[in-house]
């Protein structure tokens, strides 16, 4: 395998890489045209890295077909992504642009008017002979590349977007087409080997930086440094091993003999200082501090983190007391105010100690509620067996379900199993969800309890107990679903809203997860998740 082999074959790989890269996150129609840019330039890599491995001419032929074809979509493909990048209307313009492309698509592939025999070039490489329309091609090539920089440039100077990363894809753009031409050069008579297609390599290494730094991609993922530094010392690693390759290349072309021991000699001298001048780039540029500054930064914003989350939980307590508390204190004012001019009224004397005792309660509750949520009681384990739970639980509530005409439907299986957990606890957690579910469905409807024994990871043998509680009731509102288990968030006219934040608390000390699905007017169903 010739260096120009070589050469064509790392650019193929970089070259599908960025278009799959650019395709997999593109939003909009210029990243999707970007990544077909791409392809084109793969496409015409790939067909010279064949050329450079062929062994006879009609195979260099053939090969310097597909070569071409993919270059001649690759003008067009960049003037589509400038239009398409700064909105311009071209519609005319473009589709000449792919009328000739098809054109002289069809001359490459299937006439010998564009190409049609090679001559061996520096002892190694198959190179085609110009033709008439071979020149008529570049001619309209070259054209339509110039005039798509110079919409470019224009564009430049007049649009609003961000500088930055428009320059960035232009000055890619400018290398990369440099190094690309520069293959052109033996076939018009320059007897310069074509190793400048490294510039492409230059176009991949200012794309991949705008691409992490700049974000020219809506690229919605956390990037790791790790990874980034990873990129970055391959792209400048291939690069320096060509430029060993090249010079080995000039070595046994000008003096005789090859440079293999020197090139490694180089790279052994020279890995430790790139490897260090890489990390120092990838953190000064494009995270802006030393791993050092950036553990203070994260361990600062975790703090940040922390007492912000604090602030909030102790926010939305504050405001669920008050509002809760504020509600029974009203009435009570209300009888107190007038209770001095009432002394005699023995009914309202009566009604007056029925209110208040009703609404005390009802603080005390609160009051229990809260405590239980903002300092829970460790759980206390003992063997038990949660089918027999469920079934009291059931019986306790069983007027309430007779009363809202609600069928029950238990499937358990494993019914003898015995788990470790604090069965009053679990308790509170049966009677929060089912008076939730009975609650849903007032006028009939269906409640399944199910139990089972699952695998908590695939592959391995650690089992978890599940259990699920499916109602037919009225279900939750897509927008309420993310709050439900917030504190005293509640849709009820009764409600504290700590239920489900307390059922949650008591799940997670029992090292568990809960979840939730539901659809309006179809049912929620929630799935506990316990250890075994």
């Amino acid at each position: 395998m010739n260096l120009f082999s070589i050469i064509n074959l790392l650019i193929t790989i970089s070259g599908l890489t960025l278009a799959y890269f650019i395709a997999r996150y593109a939003e909009n129609k210029a990243h999707r045209l970007w990544a077909y840019f791409n392809l084109a330039v793969a496409t015409w890599s790939l067909g010279a890295f064949l050329v450079g491995i062929s062994h006879n001419s009609t195979q260099a032929l053939f090969f310097w077909k597909i070569a071409y074809t993919g270059s001649v979509f690759i003008s067009i493909g960049f003037y589509h992504f400038v239009s398409a990048y700064y909105k311009l209307n071209r519609t005319k313009i473009i589709l000449f642009c792919y009328a000739q492309a098809i054109f002289f698509s069809i001359l490459f592939l299937f006439t010998g008017l564009c190409i049609n025999k090679t001559k061996l070039l520096f002892n190694s490489l198959y190179y085609n002979q110009i033709t008439p329309f071979f020149n008529i091609f570049f001619m309209l090539w070259g054209i339509i590349v110039l005039y798509s920089f110079y919409e470019f440039i224009k564009q430049l100077k007049i649009s609003k977007l961000d500088r930055t990363p428009s320059l960035l894809i232009f000055w890619a753009m400018v290398a990369g087409f440099l190094g690309g031409t520069s293959t052109l050069l033996p076939a018009y008579g320059v007897l310069i080997y074509p190793v400048w297609q490294i510039g492409i390599f230059l176009y991949v290494a200012l794309i991949a930086y705008g691409i992490f730094y700049h974000r020219l991609l809506p690229i919605n993922i956390v990037i790791k440094r790790s990874l980034i530094y990873s990129i970055m010392a391959t792209i400048i690693s291939l690069t320096y091993i060509l430029c060993v390759l090249i010079s080995q290349h000039i070595f046994h072309q000008y003096f005789g003999y090859s440079s293999t021991i020197i090139g490694s000699i180089i790279i052994a001298i020279a890995f430790i200082p790139l490897k260090n001048n890489i990390q120092n780039l990838v953190d000064r540029f494009l995270l802006r501090a030393t791993p050092v500054e950036i553990s203070q930064q994260n361990e600062q914003l975790r703090q940040e983190i922390t007492k912000s989350d604090r602030m909030k939980s102790i926010a939305i307590l504050a405001s669920g007391m008050a509002h809760e508390i504020k509600n029974p204190l009203t009435p009570i004012k209300t009888f107190s105010e007038q209770l001095p001019s009432r002394l005699d009224d023995k009914e309202f004397l009566l009604k007056f100690s029925k209110i208040i005792s009703k609404e005390v309660d009802r603080i005390d509750n609160l009051v229990q509620d809260l405590l239980i949520y903002a300092k829970p009681s460790p759980p206390h384990f003992e063997s038990t067996n949660i089918c027999h739970l469920i079934e009291q639980t059931l019986d306790l509530l069983n007027n309430k379900l007779i009363t809202n005409k609600i069928t029950i439907n238990t499937l358990f299986e494993n019914k003898d199993i015995l788990i470790n957990i604090d069965s009053k606890q679990i308790k509170q957690i049966l009677l929060n969800i089912f008076l939730n579910a009975i609650d849903a469905m007032p006028n009939s409807g269906t409640l399944t309890v199910k139990t089972n024994v699952i695998p908590a990871h695939v592959g391995i043998q650690i089992y978890q107990y599940t259990l699920e509680i499916i109602d037919t009731g009225h279900g939750i509102d897509p927008k309420d679903l993310s709050h439900i288990f917030d504190p005293f968030f509640s849709k009820k006219d009764k409600g504290t809203g700590l239920g489900l934040a307390i059922t949650q608390g008591i799940v997670e000390n029992h090292g568990g997860k809960i979840h939730v699905e539901s659809k309006l007017n179809h049912g929620t169903t929630f799935r506990i998740e316990l250890p075994l």
